[in-house]
């Protein structure tokens, strides 16, 4: 599922959002909807279609500002959802790795443990999927 990280603008709310979370994606958008359907609308067309469809982030770069948000303010079913969603899409491992890393010097070691073993699992899992893992492909930023 390795596909381009810039998103077309014409790319709908439900498009991004299948992109962002993944295989799981509708499985997630039809229990948000059994809760209150207004909700998955709100996702779709707020959340998915006018905040991430603005221009001035690649798609890439919304996904680890939503990792970090995730992370760092301990909503840990979500940023499963979307850390899965990032591998799916072909964001290098070593980038989301790097997250955590950054989040024990803005957040603290507790979150960032948190996260690393959150990250732990999600890497076992997609490894298990099939998805090639590599930390070491490190950006020399």
């Amino acid at each position: 599922m390795n596909q381009s990280h810039t998103t077309p603008p014409e790319a709908s709310g439900p498009e991004r959002r299948r992109r962002a979370q993944g295989a799981r994606a509708d499985a997630l958008q039809a229990e948000l909807a059994k809760t209150d359907p207004g909700l998955a609308n709100f996702a779709d067309g707020f959340i998915f279609g006018d905040v991430w469809g603005r221009p001035g982030l690649t798609f890439e770069e919304r996904m680890m500002v939503a990792i970090t948000a995730l992370a760092a303010t301990g909503h840990p079913t979500q940023l499963k959802n979307y850390l899965h969603g990032a591998l799916q899409d072909g964001t290098p491992a070593s980038k989301l790795h790097e997250i955590f890393v950054m989040l024990t010097v803005y957040c603290g070691f507790p979150t960032a443990l948190d996260g690393m073993i959150l990250w732990q699992q999600v890497l076992d899992s997609a490894r298990r999927q099939g998805i090639h893992i590599d930390l070491d492909e490190r950006d020399t930023e």
